[in-house]
Parts: structure tokens; C-alpha cells; sequence
């Protein structure tokens, strides 16, 4: 598990600084780069300005990137270079094209460099759709380094949404008698004693830490991939964050978000949230309603909008919001009062 720095589905991650540099030259004929104006700005010259297509990574919605999946023409790789949503966009192409695929996180916010599958949006749902298997994995330090903290720090969601997952689970297995599976379940708890006991590593973005967050992430895919879906690590917690999207129809930093959703599911589950708060409050990851990019009014709308929500997407398995009545407007508030009163945040 947590230390076994192997990816069974594609490339080993390589660890260290100024990986590109190492990458052979074939690979920088005629690329294109999916990125963003930060991660790219650190990048651009080990990249050729006149053979070099680019392209900033701004929607992740099926039509537009059909659009630039085809009209990308030929071309030596493709190289994501940035946050989820530039690697999501870089396997969608490389998957479309039969290309090439270099993936350089340069910020740990999400799992998505590490999943086959590539998440688009379609009508401000989420999709999983395609494989794409990169063929590097560069996990340079000097880069992720190079980001705010909170944004790495932020990658602890796609984790620690084990937390509200595993509640989801066991529930639908006994209201409804969804299969479970109790060694699966034991690996992906054992996942998150591993991220608990980790938070230092993770508040200070260090090497180790790095390194940490980055095999949660491969020990989590494997996980899911084994078992045949993201039932172990992915609930309520991930619904919620999907409504509030599709309510806002805007992006988000994926782990700040679903750390967020985890508490507010995780206390309407019935659950002892105290672990979580220790976990947050230690990491120092603000979850204040600005920092995550929403207002309190778009997150109790979502809250209260969960119902509706589920009777569309009919894709997401059952968890706490469709088990219950829809939320009243005193629940909701109470919730979002509990979750904002973290010392530090």
C-alpha cells in the first residue's frame, strides 16, 4: 500500500527535479501542452516556441474538448502540465489522438493524473469516459513547491473522502443490499489512518509529504480499479460537490472542495467528525467559504437542492442524501454554521 510508489495501470512516477530535462528530445518535436498560465510560466522554455502547440485548460466540458481533440493534428506528445483539470484535458486528447502522454502535476489538488479514466463535464455533469495511461509520470518536487501550499494541501480530499464513503457503503449495504466488501473497505480505512498520521509531512508540502499524498493517490486508484469502481473512497461527499458545480456551472480546486463536503456530510451522516476536525485544523488548510471559491448561499442551495440533484444524475450510488427527506433549511444552516468554526480557518 502507502510506500510502493508503482502505478499498475501506466508509468512508475518518477520523483526528483527538473524531470523534464531528462525526458528524450523525440517527445518535444511537436508537442502539445495542456497547462495554465502558472505551472506554464515555470515550463515554457524547455519547450520550442514555433513547433509547440498550447493550450490553456479552461472548460472540461464533452463539446469543447471533442473540438480541440480534433483539431490537434499530428503531433510527437502530449504533455499535461498543471492541475486536474489540465491532466484530464491532456489524457482526453492523447486518448482521442493515440498519442503520446507526459503528465507533470505541479499542483496535488486532485487524483486525476494518477486515474485512467478521464472526467469531463457534460451539461454540467460529471463523466467518466476513455483510458488513457501515461506513458511518463513526473512528480517534480522544485515545481509542486513552487504552488501555495493550500493548493497541495488540498489534494488530502480525494482521501480523505474515505471518511463519508465507507458510511455511504456500509449503509447501502444494509437498507439496500448493496454488495460490500469488507477487505476493500479495511484497505481504503487503513489508507486514511495513513493520511491522518501524515498531516505534518502534508501542512509543510515536504518531500516526504509529497511523496505520501502521491502513493494515497496510486494505493487508492489500484484500489478502486480492483474492486470496479470508486465505491471505497468516493460518497455523498463527492455528490455534493458535483451538485454545487452544476448549480455554479464553475470550476473549483477539487480537494478543497470535497475536504469541505466531507465535513458537512460527514456530521448529517450521523458520524463522529472529530477526527476530520483534528485532521484539518493540524493541516491548516482553510475551508472558509471564500477559500474554497463559494458563497455560503451556493452552498446551502446545493444542500438544499440535493434531492432534485439525484433524481437527474442518476449515475452516483446511494449515499445519505438519497436515504433521507430533503434537507430543511435548519439543517442545512446548521451545517454550514459547524463547518466554518475550525480554529485557523
Amino acid at each position: 500500500m502507502a510506500g510502493i510508489s508503482d502505478n499498475s495501470a501506466g508509468a512508475r512516477p518518477e520523483f526528483g527535479r527538473g524531470l523534464l530535462g531528462t525526458l528524450p528530445r523525440a517527445l518535444f518535436e511537436r508537442p502539445v501542452v495542456v497547462t495554465q498560465p502558472e505551472p506554464w510560466a515555470l515550463v515554457h522554455g524547455e519547450f520550442d516556441a514555433d513547433s509547440t502547440r498550447v493550450q490553456m485548460a479552461s472548460t472540461a466540458e464533452v463539446a469543447s474538448l471533442q473540438s480541440l481533440a480534433g483539431s490537434c493534428g499530428p503531433g510527437s506528445a502530449v504533455f499535461g502540465i498543471g492541475g486536474g483539470m489540465a491532466c484530464d484535458i491532456a489524457k482526453f486528447i492523447a486518448w482521442m489522438n493515440d498519442l503520446p502522454l507526459v503528465l507533470v502535476p505541479t499542483i496535488l489538488s486532485a487524483d486525476a493524473a494518477f486515474c485512467k479514466a478521464v472526467a469531463i463535464r457534460e451539461s454540467g455533469l460529471v463523466r467518466y469516459v476513455g483510458a488513457a495511461v501515461p506513458d511518463r509520470l513526473l512528480i517534480d518536487f522544485e515545481l509542486i513547491n513552487a504552488a501555495p501550499k493550500a493548493f497541495n494541501r488540498s489534494g488530502v480530499g480525494d482521501i480523505l473522502s474515505i471518511f463519508t464513503a465507507l458510511w455511504d457503503w456500509r449503509e447501502a449495504n444494509a437498507r439496500l443490499g448493496e454488495r460490500f466488501d469488507a477487505a476493500a473497505a479495511g484497505e481504503a480505512q487503513a489508507l486514511l489512518d495513513l493520511l491522518f498520521a501524515g498531516v505534518r509531512d502534508l501542512r509543510d508540502v515536504t518531500d516526504d509529504g509529497i511523496r505520501l499524498l502521491v502513493d494515497l493517490y496510486l494505493c487508492e486508484v489500484r484500489l478502486c480499479e480492483a474492486f470496479g469502481n470508486s465505491r471505497p473512497e468516493e460518497g455523498s461527499e463527492h455528490h455534493l460537490a458535483y451538485c454545487l458545480e452544476s448549480l455554479t456551472r464553475r470550476p473549483y480546486l477539487h480537494g478543497r472542495l470535497v475536504a469541505l463536503c466531507a465535513l458537512l456530510v460527514g456530521r448529517h451522516q450521523g458520524q463522529d467528525v472529530g477526527p476530520v476536525r483534528e485532521f484539518l485544523r493540524d493541516l491548516e488548510l482553510g475551508l472558509a467559504f471564500t477559500d474554497v471559491g463559494a458563497t455560503r448561499e451556493e452552498l446551502r442551495r446545493a444542500l438544499l437542492h440535493m434531492k432534485d440533484f439525484l433524481a437527474v444524475e442518476r449515475q452516483l450510488p446511494p449515499g445519505v442524501f438519497h436515504f433521507g427527506e430533503t434537507l430543511s433549511e435548519e439543517t442545512a444552516d446548521d451545517l454550514l454554521n459547524d463547518s466554518q468554526d475550525l480554529p485557523g480557518v
